[in-house]
């Protein structure tokens, strides 16, 4: 709905009613990383909501694309692989894993991940478009 002053305003109210919770850390901060908003203050989110829910594959991938848009590849890559290994169908995470191997010079390694996206069940239009860009050009200004 792009409602996201008042999506931001209910999380943000559900975190005064129960402070902390890891899942709407979570989403909140994962919701600013999409818009390229409060990418630290997400960081410092997604931190927390791990410490108590290190084993969610959900929460690992936020982090490790946390970590990706503030160009600490290395330390996103230990992350977005985790999540592959626990998610390995799910288009985003596989997605996230592909950009940041572009980025760390692993271009057949990504293009390989960006491959498997595009025979994924249930990967949304607009992101097999991505794709479909991506395993031509690569990421752009990389």
């Amino acid at each position: 709905m792009k409602d996201f002053e008042n999506a931001d305003k209910d999380l943000q109210q559900s975190l005064l009613i129960k402070p902390n919770d890891a899942y709407v850390l979570n989403y909140l901060a994962y919701s600013w990383l999409e818009r390229n908003y409060k990418i630290n203050q997400a960081i410092e989110m997604l931190e927390i909501a791990y410490e108590q829910k290190n084993d969610d594959p959900y929460i690992i991938d936020s982090i490790g694309w946390a970590y990706y848009l503030i160009e600490e590849y290395v330390k996103a890559e230990n992350f977005l692989k985790r999540a592959v290994l626990l998610m390995p169908d799910d288009p985003i995470v596989n997605d996230h894993y592909g950009d940041i191997l572009w980025k760390l010079n692993r271009k057949i390694q990504a293009r390989y991940f960006w491959s498997m996206v595009l025979k994924m069940e249930g990967t949304e239009k607009d992101l097999l478009e991505q794709i479909k860009i991506k395993l031509v050009t690569g990421l752009k200004n990389s």
